[in-house]
């Protein structure tokens, strides 16, 4: 499983040759401090072989300008794939599975998509973002990356050599994934709905929760929440929906006590269940889920960050997770998950390949059923989201229309491309392919 990321550049009158240069010296420079990610993952997925074999780069040029290529953003994830890497590199072939790899794609107006993967199995996205910033001028690391995750984690290995915890998420058919752009006004007007109820909720609470809301909403509407049956000669009511339950993926980097360094490598994350609905419970009030995500939040960084250095760390926490399904009176054999993965306040933005800052970061679509992924837009305020559903689930989310209210089905940055190529016309570089 990769990270996969792409940053969209204008046309800034650089050539492709010196753009492409600029961003093999910038990775050649990083490789030297962040040395691991040039080796390969062993045969038993628990250590890294620093061979030095090297980070992939490729290049591609498509025959379309960069704005209809990002108007046109929400197409199927395997056609981005076609269109902006190899198929290769994403893994086909075992000499071609790198740990880090990243495609050049030139636009016939001048601009370019670099797109990154990075493999999930070593590093998170907080790790990756801080490493960004500083790819293009490393000698000047004051704090170099640390690769010791495993003394503040140890591994527990089986028999047979692989994690217990290790699993591989497989995609999904019938999937629909869409892009959600919520402004910063729309998140305040949100937060108004629930700020009476509810002290102080982050923008992703509320939006945890909001899009949470619609999306179990979808899915009742499917599958209809209750149906009539005969049971021992008496007509009864029954459920048609299994539970739900959402968790909430967290960087402990800084949850923890005492914190650990921001420069460490790894997947340096946890879960907690945020929120949870039994399907015979009444219509779900948006203060009350995020009051809800906000209390299980405060309690899991108050019991278990300052446990993290014991041994049974990972006995406690599956601990907890069983209690929490008790306690909620939830069938663990019997439920739907959804997941939610909040980037937002990582400096993604500030990332520095050479190339001067992106004008609009982003991901493919992804094919895993009930994920949301939360990042800020450019400005800092508002937050895009990327939700993946089954497909007829999100053909009742996207008739949801207080959702709708709040959001846009656009990229964040389309009518401002749209500008800047109005004024900059006359400085656009057209190649000739």
């Amino acid at each position: 499983m990769y990270i996969h990321l792409l940053y969209f550049y204008y046309n800034h009158n650089i050539s492709s040759g010196c753009s492409r240069q600029l961003l093999k010296d910038s990775l050649s420079k990083a490789l030297t401090f962040y040395y691991p990610f040039a080796g390969h993952l062993r045969d038993d997925g628990n250590s890294i072989n620093c061979n030095d074999v090297g980070a992939i780069v490729s290049e591609a040029k498509l025959r379309c300008p960069m704005s209809e290529f990002m108007n046109n953003f929400n197409l199927e994830r395997e056609e981005i794939l076609k269109l902006t890497l190899s198929d290769d590199i994403n893994g086909k072939e075992k000499r071609l599975n790198p740990l880090f790899c990243v495609q050049l794609t030139q636009f016939e107006c001048g601009g370019e998509v670099m797109y990154v993967l990075c493999s999930h199995e070593v590093a998170d996205l907080a790790f990756i973002a801080r490493s960004s910033r500083e790819g293009n001028n490393p000698p000047t690391l004051i704090c170099p990356p640390q690769f010791n995750g495993a003394s503040f984690f140890p591994p527990k290995l089986e028999g047979g050599g692989e994690l217990n915890s290790r699993t591989e998420r497989q995609y999904e058919n019938g999937v629909s994934s869409k892009r959600f752009v919520f402004k910063g006004s729309k998140i305040a007007s949100l937060k108004g709905m629930v700020c009476e109820k509810v002290e102080n909720p982050t923008r992703v609470q509320i939006l945890t929760a909001f899009i949470y809301k619609a999306a179990v909403s979808a899915k009742e509407s499917v599958t209809g929440l209750l149906t009539l049956v005969w049971i021992n000669f008496k007509l009864k009511i029954k459920g048609n929906v299994a539970a739900t339950i959402l968790l909430q993926i967290i960087n402990l980097r800084n949850r923890v006590d005492p914190p650990l360094p921001a420069t460490l490598s790894g997947n340096v994350i946890s879960w907690f269940i945020g929120l949870s609905r039994m399907p015979e419970k009444k219509e779900m009030e948006l203060w009350n889920l995020v009051g809800e995500t906000k209390r299980n939040f405060e309690e899991f960084c108050k019991t278990f960050p300052t446990n993290y250095r014991a041994e049974e760390w990972g006995l406690l926490h599956k601990l907890h997770a069983k209690e929490s399904m008790e306690d909620r009176m939830i069938n663990q054999e019997d439920h739907n998950l959804y997941t939610c993965s909040s980037w937002c306040k990582f400096p993604i933005y500030e990332a520095d390949f050479g190339r001067g800052k992106p004008v609009w970061i982003t991901v493919p679509e992804f094919p895993w059923k009930n994920m949301i992924l939360l990042m800020d837009s450019k400005d800092g305020e508002g937050i895009e989201a990327i939700v993946s559903l089954d497909k007829k689930e999100m053909e009742v989310f996207l008739q949801n229309q207080q959702l709708l209210s709040f959001c846009e089905l656009i990229t964040s940055t389309s009518n401002a491309f749209l500008d800047y190529r109005e004024i900059k016309s006359n400085q656009i570089i057209h190649h000739d392919y």
